[in-house]
């Protein structure tokens, strides 16, 4: 059901957007605030409906009972206008964030000044900055739907430490664009709608917005979709009309490769610490701006601004991807970019001295965001290593199944490096050649120490399995692209590119709903052993529901679904701490421990939760329990 309604989605999106090009843009723009009124107007009938429905209940009663009621006209009023307004009310959950003031920083202040002037941009009334790689600005209101908006302007410190002063400025330039075009307050009054129906819809009592939603949903949200695309154009277009082509453009790449970085090597260096520390270092933003103010590696950039041109614009995001924004300002000649030292970086050239001060506080604030998933990530690399010790022992006494012997080499990979699990991939390949992961482990090994006879590997594993293509890919571009070969590096580069789309409906099919359709599994009876063998260590579970949902987009893949009924919430229960702390605990070690090699969901449901009062859980459960064979524990 997912993949069909977003299918229908592109296709509507596609459709306006060709409407929207068509028509002048005060036109479209008519068309969506029709729509976005349809919405206001269903909510009205709905509490007028209630008012009336009120106002006749009272009227019988006197007629039948020949007295006056309690209940008098302006009570109802009273009622009919507090419903009003609790159904138009939407919450506003403001973002956490460190405020900044132009005492401290009047150059700034100065610069946003004479933009958001340049522009005819509105009053810019709170400037606040955070730890993200990225910039925004947003509106709050503060007398609900009734008016009187905040405008803010979110700036990363990462951001800045990535770009030089006249780059940033660019991104300053584009950010007060957004609130410069003359239908700011309209696109957020569209905005708002959208909120407000799905704070309506959230609670799956509401019947009466539910069926209307249905119909109404996937419109308004393609209609205010275009809009926003559009608007990323817009701004782009207005920061090109004051600073030039070429300052947007390496603004633009700047931004795009420096956020790369980021998730291909400072990340995963926190997630190693992760591994080893249980709790986080305390100055992760001051250690992030300074591995930003280390020069780029020339060719490390040169790959991933291939890769990153090679993504094309899709129904993901508003934002249009890296190469159509710049096709739109006139810049066509992305491959001469190359990384340049930066001799003060915007967050240096701004901040100053206090630029220190600022990047410790928002070491604190990033330390209590994320203790929590930094706990969890270091718990399930302990279990990891207990397990992977359990399967080193095991293999010297009674051997391992194919599942345990890729959950060892997994695990040793993650925990002593790919070098030393090569040898256990190897074996696993000589036991199950066809094995898809097994060929790309021992793939990407061998290109990593620069040993070409790893890219057969990595072919081969394309072949065996479509969701091992993207990264193979991306291994293979790298490694042809080092070793000066841009022909070969360029036909792997556009079989990524063709198979991104694929790769991203595909992810839409990994989720289950109450609608989707299973069927019995296909799994060997002793595979099927084997995952009960593990699910009868944990005391919690009651039952356990094996069934397959088949794949449209990759159909050799087959998404297997176990449905696990709990006793009862492991929160409620006085067990030993030495077991599992919360229910995605217990997945997690699942997910290590039932490695066979085909994509599995964990979906586990409390016994005492599913009930009528539930509905989709209790649809959901009861559509795998009724395949035959589902029930395997």
């Amino acid at each position: 059901m997912e993949l069909e309604q977003q299918a229908k989605f592109d296709l509507l999106v596609h459709q306006l957007e060709r409407c929207a090009r068509q028509q002048k843009a005060p036109n479209y723009r008519i068309r969506v605030a029709i729509l976005a009124a349809i919405g206001y107007g269903y909510i009205w009938l709905i509490c007028l409906a209630l008012f009336s429905s009120l106002w006749v209940v009272r009227s019988l009663i006197e007629v039948t009972q020949n007295q006056i009621v309690a209940i008098n006209a302006n009570f109802l009023w009273v009622l009919f206008g507090l419903v009003a307004i609790a159904t138009f009310w939407v919450q506003y959950t403001p973002r956490k964030a460190r405020e900044i003031h132009r005492v401290d920083f009047p150059e700034l202040f100065a610069l946003i000044d004479e933009l958001r002037l340049r522009l005819n941009a509105p009053q810019i009334h709170h400037v606040v900055i955070n730890y993200d790689h990225n910039s925004s600005v947003y509106q709050t209101p503060r007398c609900g739907w009734f008016g009187c908006y905040r405008n803010y302007l979110l700036l990363g410190l990462p951001l800045m430490q990535s770009l030089t002063p006249e780059q940033f400025k660019a991104t300053l330039a584009h950010e007060l664009g957004h609130l410069a075009s003359n239908d700011h307050r309209f696109i957020g009054w569209i905005f708002r709608v959208s909120q407000m129906w799905e704070q309506l819809t959230s609670d799956q009592n509401l019947f009466i917005f539910q069926y209307f939603f249905h119909w109404y949903e996937p419109l308004i949200k393609a209609h205010s979709f275009v809009l926003l695309r559009e608007r990323e154009y817009a701004a782009d277009a207005l920061a090109q009309k004051i600073l030039g082509r070429e300052i947007v453009a390496s603004d633009l790449i700047q931004t795009y490769i420096y956020q790369y970085y980021l998730q291909d090597c400072f990340d995963p260096q926190l997630d190693r610490q992760a591994r080893d520390c249980q709790t986080p270092p305390a100055n992760v933003v001051t250690q992030m701006l300074a591995a930003l103010r280390q020069p780029l590696d020339p060719i490390a950039a040169r790959i991933w601004l291939g890769l990153i041109l090679g993504e094309a614009t899709d129904t993901n995001d508003t934002h249009p991807c890296l190469r159509d924004r710049l096709t739109a300002i006139g810049y066509s000649s992305p491959i001469s970019w190359a990384p340049q030292s930066i001799a003060c970086t915007a967050a240096e050239h701004f901040f100053g001295d206090r630029l220190a001060d600022l990047a410790r506080e928002l070491d604190l604030q990033w330390y209590e965001n994320r203790s929590t998933t930094w706990l969890r990530q270091y718990q399930q690399a302990q279990y990891q290593r207990e397990y992977l010790a359990t399967l080193n022992r095991q293999s010297t006494i009674d051997g391992l199944t194919l599942s345990e012997a890729t959950s060892q080499a997994e695990l040793t990979s993650e925990s002593h490096g790919e070098l030393l699990a090569l040898p256990l991939w190897q074996k696993i390949l000589t036991q199950n050649p066809n094995y898809p992961q097994a060929n790309y482990q021992i793939g990407k090994t061998l290109i990593h120490r620069g040993d070409g006879s790893g890219c057969t590997y990595l072919a081969h594993a394309i072949a065996l399995d479509s969701e091992l293509v993207i990264p193979s890919c991306e291994k293979l571009y790298h490694f042809y692209t080092l070793q000066g070969d841009p022909a070969s590096a360029e036909i792997y580069l556009e079989w990524r590119q063709q198979h991104l789309p694929k790769q991203w409906r595909s992810r839409l099919e990994h989720k289950i709903e109450d609608t989707d359709r299973f069927v019995a599994h296909d799994l060997e009876p002793d595979l099927v052993a084997e995952i009960r063998s593990k699910l009868v260590k944990y005391s919690i579970i009651n039952r356990a529901y094996l069934v397959c949902k088949s794949m449209r987009i990759f159909p050799n893949r087959p998404l297997y679904i176990l449905g696990i009924k709990l006793i009862g919430s492991p929160i409620d229960l006085q067990k030993p701490q030495t077991e599992f702390e919360s229910e995605q605990d217990l997945c997690d070690r699942l997910r290590i421990e039932l490695n066979f090699g085909k994509h599995l969901l964990i979906a586990t449901f409390d016994s005492e939760k599913v009930t009528s009062t539930n509905r989709q859980d209790l649809r959901l459960i009861e559509n795998i329990e009724q395949i035959p064979y589902a029930s395997i524990f």
